[in-house]
Formats: structure tokens, C-alpha cells, sequence
């Protein structure tokens, strides 16, 4: 009848359109679906899956090589695999609404757009050729029976089976274009010719009253059903037969002469039985999905298991084993009819797949269009408004089923197409055991008949039948579909309208992680940046001036924490943000304020690795006071403040009428900044103040090759008066040496991280500036020198550098106890300082000028009386005019961040 290897699997997809952030047309969006109940729906479809044409040609082989025993143990390994996918798939489309799309529906909301269309696309090609290879096996059947081997259509060559296979597919495609409720009717017609065919051949087998001789040789024949026959048909007895030529899967077999294995009928049965998610790929046709799926699919299993199991006992105990061996044809040799019921069958069940093949591939391919998973695919998303039949993507897979017919013997890539299904009985239970692993409250199915653990066992059980079918189709269909994975996942890397499972334990292991972080204790060794940025609010976009600021904080920050803290001013915060931004923005589905400012930030920084976060308050000072203090989660709490320095606009009394530029804290005038960085120190945080990275400076940064230190000649001539400082032990011993060396360890390390984190690595320079005119100044620069390479060793900086730099007009300082005071607070030193800030900043343009980025000491420069804040902040940009990007540091928790403990 047919000598084909064929395969058989699940069929058809639901037409229910599909969404996730993507609108369909307005005509899709208020397309009817159909309304199917649970038994022409669901158990019908399921059903007639199942009961393939492998049930009428290829049982009794597997009887004669496997005896009852054995073909029993494969039905049922194969219908408990089944069952357990069932419990899976079942669990989640009873946890509500269910959507078209089927499993594909159920793996890309699960398992996110990357599975997802991996597996869609490589269904829908395999549904296409699924039609064509029963297509196929249709006209073979009916050739081999009712056309004479000597008839001059045979002798034309193949071209005549191919004309009558395109001829038999036109009505199948003229079905499907008409939608649900048609395949629904024809399934009834056929579903009733296949009960009929399996009715007759059961009652053939068990009812039959006198033994006959089969054509084949002696030792083939028929008998009623009897014990004895039933006996030496139960064990296994693997022979040579030239069958397994003809009934070899996964390329064995197919030379003459093998032993019929256990691995090669395996192949043929195992992939027949398990098609199971007819019901499931049909709910967005179904009225009640939750309700019918589970109880259908069940239902269609059980059936499917009883009638499978009848017709291995009735061969086994009717037909001698040479004829179950040798004999394809034996079922259809020994039926009342001649043979017709057999046929029938098997033209039904051909017939049925076929149709179901058109229907799953359409409504994938309609479900792929509509979730834009690919480019130049959204007229594929279109549906009647009557049902969303999607008869766009009905016609391009007729079209792909048809092209195929004319490729010829496809029996060499049937296997990988099994694969292919198989891999979704995969993924359908990934998704369960995800699901449920994840802890996600509105995960509670009203179906509870499942296990995680069951579904993760069979999920390993699937892929072990793959490489126990064959090694090598199975690494080719996982190759195939993470091809398609690693497409998908650089396509949607950024996309934020999908979601997955990943986020629920994304969620989870991040809660659990920063509650263990609690028991651990704080080690500089351990210590990363954590930076918090106080930037004005802009109604939910990023100004320019700030991208290279933040571009630069996210490369110092890489190993640790940026938050970008906006201030917002204003009496309540609807005033602040916008009402329309802050209430109901869930229910009208738009994003939060704080989402929609990180997703510009990306835009305007490609590489932003960090988080946004808005407070509101009357006034600049209160509102960054509340960043400071709520910034972070846990233990990940922002440990270094980032404030943009006050340009001289806004400091300089005499041009406060002047419009200030973009790049500027949050504050009002000069007083508040002031109080800000106070608050700050208060607060124990490490202060940094940046400016100059707006306009073509801080552009720049990136293309310069060096990273600048600067460090005040006080903390010199306080270290070199008490030694060399070649021990760490040296510099620790009095409550100074102690703060100094948090100073000094918190700019070495910025300068570290911000040289080792650029692409090319950029050297980094430490620099002081001695002043002359001293005899005691001139001392020490030696030392000074050395002191400035033992930090460096000390900091373990391998691509660094030292430069004592003179500094002839800056005032002499011939006795340590002027600076003693310096070190008390670094706002609130007494001396005025004014000119001396000046010519440094002189003297760093001479010698930084070509640096990627300053990072400066605040101690020795900032003696400013804070009864004079705009003289401060005049002060804070006279230091740092015409500089490349500078970092102002100052070290507010006391605490070094370099340890050398191992």
C-alpha cells in the first residue's frame, strides 16, 4: 500500500488573534472568533491526530519485531510522555485567558519572543511539509491499491503521483481558506470513517471465525484469535527483513539486510502516537479553551491508548509472526472488505492531517505577523472578520506545501521534522516547570493535576529520545532552532513591550540575593562604585548636555551601581511630573515616569547601565536631600554623589540675569548648592563633583589617553613628615593619615576603574604641584616622588605614572601646622585662597590638558569660608575653567575603598 517512511504530528493552531504591545488592524481587532465546543473542537481534532496511518501500516510490523510485550511498553512510555505534556499545557491555559496561537502562544508568553519564534517559525515550516508528506502517502495509497502495477499511469514516472497529489491538495486548501467552522464539519465526516475502519478491523481480528493463508510464503497465516498464536507473538524477536528497508526512521534501516531494532520501530511509533496538541493549537477557536483543552486531550488519549492497544492484541494473536515480520500489507490481507476498511483508514487519517497540517501552519504564521517577530511579515497577520481566518498566511502555506511536492523524496528530512515537535513537547514543559518554579502569585491554574517535577523529567525524557533516535537529527534540529533563538534574541534584546518567565525569577533571585547581602559584612577588597547623579527633572527626557556625563558614570560604574536621581520642584507631584503621567498610566497602558526617563537615557546613551529614579519637593535642596536618602534598595545604596558643579552664571551675582546653560544641579542659586553638599557630607556620602562634560569637552573624553590625578601638595608634605610612607602601617597611625588615605584611595580607584573600563585602556597619571621659594618644599619633592610611586604600587595600578610638577606661583608653605586644619572639614577651611585656585587651574591646562578626564582632591583647594557660598561656588569654577572633564573629589565616609588584604 504505501512503502514510505511517513511522520505524523500535531496539526492545527487557533485563529484568535495575538498581540503583545503590537496592534493589529482594526478590522483584526474586532474579528469574532469561533465558538467550538469540547467535543468537535478538541476531542475530535486530538483524536484523529492520534490515530494516524501508522495505526493500519506499521503496528503489526512493530508486533512481529517487539511482540505484544514490547509494542505495548512503547505505547505506553509514548502515551505517558504525552500525558504529562497534557498536564503542562493544561495547567497554563487554565490559568486564564488563552489566546490563538497554541503552543506557540504558550512558549513565547512564557519563555519570551526568542523561543518563541524560534519554535513558531520551525513549526510552521514543518506543518508545511507535514501536509506534503501525507499528501503524499494519500496518492501512494491509493495508486499501490487501485491502479495495476502495468498501468501506463504508473509507467509515466512519478510526475503522474505528483499531479494527483496537487489535485487532491486544492480542495484541502479550499477548506481551510473557508476557516474553523468547515474543518470542523469535514473532521466530523472523517472522524466518522476512521471509527468505522478501526470498528471493522477490531472486529475482524477478534471475531473472525476460520484461518487462511496469507500471500507472502507458508509460514504467513491468519487464524480466529487463539492463546497459542497470542503466546508466540509476545516477546521480542528482532529479524533481517527486507520490511525495515520500508519502515526505517532516522536514516536506519534503510540498507538491506539489518536486523529490525528496537531503536528502528521506536522511530516508526513513537513519533505516531504522541500528537497530542490538536486541541491546544485549535483555542482560539474553542468557547471555553480552559475547560475543553484538559478534558478533550485527555479523553482522545485514553480512546486513542484503548484502540492502539485492541489492535496489537488482535494482530498478536491472529497473525504468525513471519507475516507480522515480513508483511506490511498484512492488516489489509486479513480485514473483512478486502481490504477497504484498512484503506480507508488510512485515506482518512492521510486526509485529516493534511488539513490540520494548512490549519496550524496558517494560524502560526498569522500569530508570528502579528507579534512582528520578523521583518516584512505584517500583512501575514491579517483575519477575517468573521472567525480571523488567516487566509493570507493560508495561501503562502499551500504554496510552501505544494513547492515541496515537486522537491521529491523528502524521507531523508522527515526525522528532523520530528525533532521539531518534539522540541515543543519540550518547551511546553520548560514552560510549566518555570512557571512554577518562579513563585509568580497569579500563577494558580484552576487545573491542578500537575508537577513541576514531572514536567522538568519529561522535558529530559523528550530530548533523551531524540538522541536515542538519532544523534545527529537531533544536534541539527537544536542547531536550527538556536540559529533562530540567537536571531530573535538580538532583535528583542532591548525590546521592553514582551515579557518572560526570566523576569518572575530575575525578580525572585534578586530579592533572595539582596536579603543574603544583609548578613554580609562591609570589606574594602569588596567595595564597588556606587553612584548616584542629581540631575533636574525634564519632563521625562534626557537634556543633551548630560549624555556624555552619564555615558562616563556608566563606564566608572560598570562593575557596581548608577542611579540617575531627578529632582523635581513643585508643591505635589501630578504638578511636578504631569497627572496624565503619573495616574492611571498602568491602566491606559503607558509606561511610569520612571521607565519612560530610562528608556530615553538609552536612547541618548546606548551603553546606560543603570536606574532612574524621581523625587519631588518643594525645593532643589529637599528633593535631592530625598534622592540621597531613598536612592537604592538594601544594602545597594549609592555610596558616591555625583552633583554637577554650579557654572559662573549661576555663581556670580553680577550675571544671574544671564540664562544659565542646561548642565547644572538641581538647586536655585548658590546658597542651595552649597547647602546640597553639605547635606551630602552629612549624609557620610563621597562627593563628586563633575563639570565641563557638556558641549565638545565632554565628547572628547573618550578619544584622550591618559587619566589624570591630581593630589594636593598638603597631603605630601603631611606624609613626608612623618617618613617615606613605604609600609601601609606608616600612613595609618594618627586619626589624619587614616582620612588621608581614604582621600587618596577613593580618586585611585575612580582613576582605576575609569582607565580600565575605556576601549583602548588609558594610562593613568598622578600628579602634585610643589611650590618654590621653600627650602623645605624643595626637600621633598625626592620623597615626594617616591611617595607618589608607592601609592600607585600600593593601588596595584599597572599602567601608571608620577609627576611632581613646580608650581612657582603659589604661595610657599614652609610650616605643616597651616594645613593641619585643612583636613577638618573640606568646606570650612579659614585661609583665602582665591588667587592660588586660579593659577592651579592655570598650571593643570598646562599639564592636563590632553587628559580624558580630570579627577581632582578637594582638600587643599577648597578654603572658602561657608559664610561666603557664591564666593564658593565663584571659587569651584575658577578651578575648573577651560579643564577637560573633571571629577572634584572628596572621600565623606572615612572608609578606604583599596585593600591589599588578600
Amino acid at each position: 500500500i504505501c512503502s514510505r517512511s511517513l511522520v505524523f504530528a500535531p496539526c492545527s493552531l487557533s485563529s484568535s488573534p495575538m498581540s503583545v504591545g503590537h496592534a493589529a488592524s482594526s478590522a483584526d481587532a474586532e474579528a469574532s472568533g469561533n465558538q467550538l465546543s469540547t467535543f468537535n473542537g478538541c476531542f475530535v481534532p486530538c483524536l484523529l491526530t492520534i490515530l494516524g496511518a501508522v495505526l493500519f501500516l506499521r503496528l503489526g510490523f512493530a508486533v512481529g519485531m517487539m511482540g505484544m510485550w514490547g509494542s505495548l511498553a512503547i505505547l505506553v512510555f509514548s502515551e505517558m510522555v504525552s500525558c504529562i505534556t497534557i498536564t503542562s499545557f493544561s495547567a497554563i491555559v487554565s490559568n486564564g485567558h488563552m489566546e490563538g496561537g497554541g503552543a506557540y502562544f504558550i512558549i513565547s508568553r512564557n519563555l519570551g519572543p526568542a523561543f518563541g519564534g524560534a519554535s513558531g517559525l520551525l513549526f510552521w515550516i514543518t506543518y508545511c511539509l507535514n501536509a506534503t508528506f501525507n499528501v503524499v502517502a494519500f496518492v501512494d495509497v491509493i495508486a499501490d491499491t487501485y491502479i495495476p502495477t502495468d498501468s501506463p499511469l504508473n509507467s509515466s514516472g512519478r510526475w503522474f503521483r505528483v499531479a494527483l497529489a496537487s489535485g487532491s491538495l486544492l480542495p484541502l486548501l479550499a477548506v481551510a481558506y473557508i476557516g474553523a467552522g468547515s474543518f470542523a464539519k469535514v473532521n466530523a465526516i472523517v472522524f466518522a470513517g476512521l471509527a468505522t475502519s478501526c470498528v471493522v478491523v477490531a472486529g475482524s481480528l477478534f471475531f473472525a471465525q476460520e484461518g487462511y493463508q496469507l500471500p507472502g510464503g507458508s509460514h504467513h497465516t491468519f487464524s480466529p484469535f487463539n492463546m497459542e498464536t497470542l503466546h508466540d507473538n509476545l516477546w521480542p524477536q528482532p529479524v533481517v527483513s527486507d520490511q525495515c528497508a520500508h519502515a526505517g526512521a532516522f536514516g536506519m534501516g534503510r540498507a538491506e539486510g539489518n536486523v529490525c531494532t528496537l531503536q528502528l520501530v521506536f522511530s516508526v511509533i513513537f513519533p505516531a502516537v504522541v500528537g497530542m496538541m490538536e486541541g491546544l493549537n485549535l483555542s482560539g477557536d474553542l468557547k471555553r479553551p480552559g475547560r475543553s483543552i484538559p478534558l478533550g486531550t485527555f479523553s482522545a488519549v485514553l480512546v486513542a491508548f484503548c484502540i492502539y492497544a485492541v489492535l496489537i492484541v488482535g494482530q498478536a494473536g491472529t497473525m504468525s509472526r513471519e507475516a507480522l515480520q515480513e508483511n506490511m500489507n498484512v492488516l489489509q490481507q486479513s480485514t473483512v472488505g478486502g481490504g477497504f476498511f484498512v484503506v480507508m483508514g488510512v485515506v482518512t487519517a492521510c486526509l485529516s492531517t493534511v488539513l490540520g497540517s494548512l490549519f496550524g501552519a496558517a494560524r502560526i504564521l498569522q500569530a508570528m505577523a502579528r507579534d512582528q517577530l520578523f521583518p516584512g511579515l505584517a500583512w501575514l497577520g491579517y483575519g477575517s472578520p468573521k472567525g480571523d481566518e488567516p487566509r493570507p498566511a493560508i495561501l503562502l502555506s499551500y504554496l510552501l506545501a505544494q513547492a515541496s511536492l515537486f522537491l521529491g523524496n523528502l524521507d531523508d528530512i522527515a526525522p528532523l521534522l520530528t525533532n521539531f515537535f518534539l522540541l515543543t513537547y519540550c518547551f511546553t514543559d520548560l514552560a510549566c516547570v518555570l512557571l512554577e518554579l518562579s513563585r509568580a502569585p497569579n500563577f494558580r491554574p484552576t487545573f491542578r493535576i500537575y508537577s513541576w517535577q514531572t514536567s522538568l523529567l519529561n522535558s529530559v525524557l523528550v530530548v533523551m529520545v531524540m538522541f536515542y533516535l538519532s544523534w545527529t537529527y537531533a544536534v541539527c534540529a537544536i542547531a536550527a532552532v538556536l540559529l533562530v533563538y540567537l536571531y530573535l534574541a538580538c532583535r528583542f534584546k532591548s525590546n521592553s513591550e514582551w515579557t518572560s518567565i526570566g523576569q518572575a525569577f530575575t525578580f525572585r533571585w534578586g530579592r533572595d540575593n539582596m536579603l543574603a547581602m544583609h548578613t554580609y559584612k562591609a570589606d574594602p577588597k569588596l567595595w564597588r562604585p556606587c553612584l548616584l547623579m542629581l540631575a533636574p527633572f525634564k519632563r521625562l527626557t534626557l537634556d543633551p548636555s548630560y549624555s556624555s556625563l552619564i555615558e562616563f558614570l556608566s563606564v566608572l560604574s560598570k562593575t557596581g551601581l548608577l542611579i540617575v536621581g531627578q529632582a523635581a520642584i513643585g508643591d505635589h507631584l501630578p504638578a511636578a511630573v504631569g497627572r496624565s503621567d503619573v495616574i492611571g498610566w498602568e491602566s491606559s497602558g503607558h509606561d511610569s515616569p520612571r521607565r519612560s526617563a530610562r528608556r530615553e537615557f538609552r536612547k541618548a546613551v546606548p551603553n546606560f547601565a543603570g536606574f532612574v529614579q524621581i523625587s519631588c519637593a518643594p525645593t532643589g535642596r529637599l528633593a535631592c536631600y530625598n534622592l540621597v536618602l531613598s536612592a537604592g534598595l538594601g544594602t545597594m545604596v549609592p555610596d558616591c554623589i555625583v552633583v554637577p558643579l554650579l557654572t559662573e552664571f549661576e555663581a556670580n551675582p553680577e550675571l544671574e540675569s544671564q540664562p544659565g546653560v542646561a548642565f547644572r544641579p538641581p538647586v536655585a542659586c548658590a546658597e542651595e548648592f552649597v547647602q546640597v553638599l553639605y547635606d551630602t557630607l552629612n549624609l557620610r556620602k563621597n562627593l563628586l563633583l563633575a563639570a565641563n562634560f557638556q558641549g565638545d569637552r565632554g565628547t572628547a573624553w573618550t578619544e584622550q589617553a591618559s587619566i589624570d590625578l591630581w593630589v594636593p601638595w598638603d597631603f605630601i608634605r603631611l606624609l613626608c613628615s612623618q617618613g617615606t610612607g613605604d609600609e601601609e602601617h606608616n600612613v595609618c597611625d594618627s586619626r589624619k593619615h587614616v582620612q588621608m588615605l581614604a582621600h587618596l584611595s577613593l580618586i585611585l580607584q575612580l582613576g582605576h576603574l575609569a582607565s580600565s573600563q575605556m576601549a583602548p585602556q588609558q594610562h593613568v597619571r598622578l600628579l602634585t604641584a610643589a611650590p618654590q621659594g621653600s627650602s623645605k618644599s624643595d626637600a621633598l619633592i625626592l620623597p615626594a616622588e617616591q611617595l607618589l610611586h608607592h601609592w600607585l604600587r600600593w593601588a596595584r595600578i599597572r599602567h601608571g605614572e608620577i609627576r611632581v610638577v613646580t608650581h612657582g606661583d603659589l604661595p610657599p608653605h614652609d610650616d605643616v601646622g597651616e594645613a593641619e586644619d585643612v583636613f577638618a572639614e573640606p568646606l570650612a577651611a579659614e585661609a583665602s585662597a582665591l588667587g592660588c585656585t586660579r593659577q592651579l587651574n592655570q598650571h593643570m591646562r598646562k599639564h592636563s590638558s590632553s587628559a580624558a578626564v580630570l579627577l581632582v582632591l578637594l582638600p587643599s583647594l577648597v578654603e572658602i569660608s561657608t559664610g561666603a557660598p557664591r564666593a564658593l561656588a565663584q571659587h569651584l569654577c575658577d578651578l575648573v575653567t577651560d579643564l577637560p572633564p573633571t571629577l572634584l573629589v572628596w572621600n565623606g565616609q572615612g572608609a578606604q575603598v583599596i585593600s591589599s588584604n588578600i
